[in-house]
């Protein structure tokens, strides 16, 4: 019952995770107007709100004007009913479910506001990492110390990576082409590591602690750099235009919140 209870609960968070990723680039508020359609203007009435339900039923189609309604949206429900219903299941009926539900309901928000605007929100890479140090006092959190310190190395690290792949592209004299529609922020994409990657390691060290933080960015950069040359091999991606790197620790940062202790333990065996 907890594990189905979570699940739908997650399906609502996904639901609000789609206005949240939708408004907080824009400046607007998250809680007023109602969520209408952007085609006709008109309050999506609550019949029509039902997390993934309502769009199967509405068959992808706004009810009063027939807009197309992205998948986008129900999949963003799915993902965070199903990874909650895991959590769940991993935890148990613990505390350490609400750590769970946190960081995922963050790292969710990471790849889509990553991949469809160059963004991470401050709101989730400095808040998370206030939130992560806060959750780290409830029992059988990562201690607040670990907590403090991984934030801190996990920034720090990612700092230096910047700064590093920054004067490697300058003295090389290579530039990264800004992506469509970003042409006015190309400076921004000059450092080979963005200010957001740099917050957001903290935000995953503040939660993850030492050996699953390690898990976590080794994950993201074997995951990015697997992509990038998939997306240059058959994607004819230029070798200068920016991939945003948010998605790829996200997934490391969820890889390792389920598996990260198992991976760093077989990894010391095996060391050992």
């Amino acid at each position: 019952m907890f594990t189905v209870f979570a699940g739908l609960f997650g399906l609502c968070i996904g639901s609000f995770l789609n206005v949240v990723i939708w408004r907080v680039p824009l400046g607007k508020s998250i809680v007023s107007p109602p969520s209408a359609c952007p085609g006709c203007g008109r309050e999506i009435e609550p019949r029509d709100n039902i997390p993934v339900l309502s769009y199967l039923l509405l068959r992808g189609k706004c009810r009063n004007c027939s807009m197309k309604i992205s998948a986008k949206y129900p999949i963003t429900e799915l993902i965070t009913g199903v990874l909650f219903a895991l959590a769940a299941m991993k935890t148990g009926y613990s505390l350490a479910v609400i750590n769970y539900a946190v960081l995922i309901s963050l790292m969710i928000t990471v790849v889509r506001t990553d991949l469809e605007q160059f963004i991470i929100l401050d709101e989730v890479s400095i808040g998370g990492t206030v939130a992560g140090v806060l959750l780290a006092l409830l029992p059988g959190g990562t201690n607040i110390l670990a907590s403090l310190i991984t934030a801190v190395a996990g920034a720090g690290l990612f700092l230096l990576i910047r700064l590093g792949a920054s004067s490697y592209l300058k003295r090389k004299n290579i530039r990264t082409e800004a992506p469509e529609g970003f042409e006015e922020e190309e400076d921004e994409f000059q450092g080979g590591m963005g200010w957001g990657d740099i917050k957001l390691a903290a935000c995953i060290g503040a939660f993850l602690g030492p050996a699953s933080t390690v898990i976590a960015f080794f994950a993201s950069f074997i995951l990015g750099a697997i992509t990038g040359l998939a997306m240059i091999a058959f994607g004819g991606k230029k070798r200068n235009s920016p991939i945003p790197f948010g998605p790829f620790m996200a997934l490391g940062a969820v890889l390792a919140l389920f598996f990260g202790s198992e991976l760093w333990h077989s990894y010391i065996t095996m060391i050992w």
